[in-house]
């Protein structure tokens, strides 16, 4: 069965992004059960693909199987922090292979991004930008392995960090440090590309652990 929508992409996998969408979304939360029936009639397709599609929310670590039905797996204070020691062993190693392998259209295209950044006076807008340069940075890399996991380990912190109001991202500080990166970048300096970028990432876990604490008190 093919979805003509998404030109060519099969139904389950098309199932597949729109439920893990309202999922990152906070439209389907821990409190809702999904069932494969009422998916189909909400998403007016057949089981089968529907069925395929929460196997692979669940692979991905994003749904978890229950008696009946699948409900969004909730992660632990602690496993959220171990995420972000994965992702920030990732990004760094990513900012090294970028300054190593970063064409000149890539290291355009961040500085390009981090120039519009500065110049926005929305926050919301800046900190997009900023995730945007940051899935650039690992794009640049040029290695599929690594952003395919940083990917996998963002979505897994996003599930819990959708009710958190605050984020470094944006700010003039973090502005500076990509900023910095990017230089070393520029500058084929894998080394100093790869230290500023663990400086930076464990700054943001830092934040984010100060964010825990805040809520469980």
């Amino acid at each position: 069965m093919r979805s003509a929508a998404s030109g060519g992409e099969t139904a389950a996998l098309s199932h597949y992004r729109t439920l893990r969408e309202r999922i990152l979304a906070g439209d389907i939360d821990a409190e809702t059960r999904l069932y494969e029936s009422a998916l189909t009639d909400d998403l007016g397709t057949s089981r089968t693909p529907i069925r395929e599609a929460l196997a692979m929310l669940e692979r991905d670590g994003i749904l978890k199987r229950e008696r009946r039905g699948y409900r969004v797996h909730e992660r632990t204070e602690q496993e959220i922090l171990d995420y972000f020691d994965v992702r920030n062993a990732l990004e760094a190693t990513s900012a090294e292979a970028a300054a190593s392998r970063a064409t000149e259209l890539e290291r355009a295209r961040m500085t390009a991004i981090l120039r519009e950044a500065r110049q926005s006076a929305d926050a919301a807008v800046r900190e997009a930008l900023h995730g945007e340069w940051h899935r650039a940075l690992i794009l640049a890399s040029h290695n599929t392995a690594l952003a395919d996991f940083v990917a996998r380990a963002e979505t897994l912190i996003s599930l819990h960090r959708r009710p958190w109001e605050r984020s470094i991202a944006g700010t003039e500080e973090s502005q500076a440090e990509h900023e910095r990166i990017l230089d070393a970048v520029v500058e084929r300096d894998p080394e100093l590309a790869r230290r500023r970028m663990a400086a930076h990432m464990a700054r943001a876990r830092d934040y984010q652990l100060l964010l825990l604490s805040t809520r469980r008190s």
